[in-house]
C-alpha cells in the first residue's frame, strides 16, 4: 500500500515530531486507528510482501547477515539450538526434512551433522530461494522449493522424518490456518517422525516487542526500503497479548523521494496449554518444550523450541473396552 508522500510537505524531524505526538492516521488519514481494531481486523490486515522480488533481495540481506539476529538465526546460534534439541531429545536424528518459511539455507547447512539424509525447504522469496539453490548447487539431496508453503497439493506429496518451522514462522499464522496447515503437514510426516518449532509463546513474554510509536533512521537501508529512510513504527497488542503487532511506514529521509509505504507484521502468540492442544489434535506428542537460549541477553532469542512425535502407532481402544 503506497500513500500520498507527506514527508514532501513536511521536514523530517517535523514528519517523525508529528508521528510520535499523533500517530500515522493524523499524517496519513487512510490508515486507520490500529487501537481502534478489533482484533479480527488486525489479524486480516495484509502479511508483509515475501514473494515481492524487491523485498525477497532485500529481506536476503538481513538473513545472510551473521552479525544480527534480527532476521534470522546465525549458523553459530542454530547449532546451539540444534545441540540443546539432540540433548533433550538423544534419539533424534533429522533424516528427511521438509521445512516450510526455510529462508537461505542456514538450517539445510547445519542439519548435515546431525543425521540429515535429505531436505527440502520451500520459501515465497525468489531471492531467498536462488540464493539457497546456488549455495547448495551440486547437492542433489538438497532442495529448494519457491511457493506458497501452505499449498495443499505439495504437502501431499511431502513423506519426511523431521518437520521445521522456525524463527517464528509457527507465529504468522491465526490458529485456524495453523491448526489446518499442522493437520497437512503431521499426514506427511512418517510414524515416529518428529515435528521442531521454534516460536513465541505466551509465556516468553514481549521481550523484543517495540511497543508504542518509534522511529528509526536507516542510512543503508532496511528490509523495507533502500537507501536513507525513516521506518516510523507502531506497536501494538490485542486480544490480551495474543496478537502482537507492527504498523511501519517507511519514508525517505529527504524531499522529493518516493511515496511512504506502509507494511504490516502481525504475530500470533499463543499459550504453552493451547500451543500442546493443537499438536494433540494433530496427532503429536509432546515431547520437548523448553529454552535453548535462557540466560540470553538477546531479545530475539527469548523463545521457545517444541518437539513433538508421531506416534509409530495410532492410538486405539480394544473393541471390548469400547463404549
Amino acid at each position: 500500500m503506497e500513500l500520498v508522500d507527506t514527508a514532501a510537505h513536511h521536514g523530517v524531524r517535523e514528519l517523525a515530531r508529528e508521528f510520535l505526538e499523533h500517530g500515522a492516521p493524523f499524517l496519513w488519514p487512510e490508515l486507520p486507528d490500529l487501537a481502534g481494531l478489533p482484533p479480527d481486523r488486525i489479524a486480516a490486515l495484509p502479511p508483509l510482501p515475501y514473494g515481492d522480488p524487491k523485498f525477497s533481495a532485500r529481506l536476503l540481506r538481513e538473513q545472510t547477515d551473521t552479525t544480527t539476529t534480527d532476521s534470522s538465526r546465525p549458523p553459530a546460534v542454530i547449532e546451539q539450538q540444534l545441540a540443546w534439541l539432540r540433548d533433550e531429545l538423544p534419539g533424534w536424528r533429522a533424516g528427511c526434512v521438509y521445512h516450510p518459511l526455510c529462508g537461505p539455507g542456514a538450517y539445510a547447512a547445519a542439519l548435515g551433522g546431525h543425521g540429515l539424509t535429505a531436505y527440502v525447504g520451500v520459501d515465497a522469496g525468489p531471492a531467498v530461494v536462488e540464493h539457497a539453490r546456488r549455495r547448495f548447487a551440486g547437492q542433489d539431496h538438497i532442495r529448494f522449493v519457491r511457493g506458497d508453503a501452505t499449498d495443499a497439493a505439495r504437502l501431499g506429496e511431502v513423506v519426511c522424518d523431521t518437520m521445521l518451522l522456525t524463527y517464528d514462522a509457527t507465529n504468522f499464522f491465526a490458529p485456524r490456518v495453523f491448526q489446518e496447515l499442522l493437520g497437512s503437514l503431521v499426514r506427511g510426516l512418517r510414524p515416529g517422525g518428529t515435528a521442531v518449532l521454534d516460536l513465541r509463546l505466551a509465556e516468553d513474554g514481549t521481550a523484543g516487542f517495540d511497543e508504542g510509536r518509534r522511529v528509526h533512521r536507516r542510512r543503508t537501508g532496511s528490509v523495507f526500503r533502500d537507501g536513507p529512510h525513516l521506518l516510523l513504527s507502531e506497536g501494538f497488542t490485542a486480544a490480551d497479548g495474543a496478537l502482537l503487532g507492527h504498523r511501519i511506514v517507511a519514508v525517505d529521509d529527504g524531499p522529493g523521494g518516493r511515496p511512504a509505504e506502509v507494511f504490516h507484521s502481525v504475530l500470533h502468540v499463543p499459550t504453552a496449554a493451547r500451543l500442546t492442544a493443537a499438536l494433540t489434535a494433530a496427532g503429536l506428542d509432546v515431547c520437548v518444550r523448553g529454552r535453548p537460549f535462557a540466560g540470553s541477553d538477546d531479545p530475539n532469542l527469548a523463545r521457545h523450541l517444541v518437539a513433538a512425535r508421531k506416534p509409530r502407532t495410532a492410538h486405539r481402544t480394544p473393541p471390548w473396552r469400547q463404549p
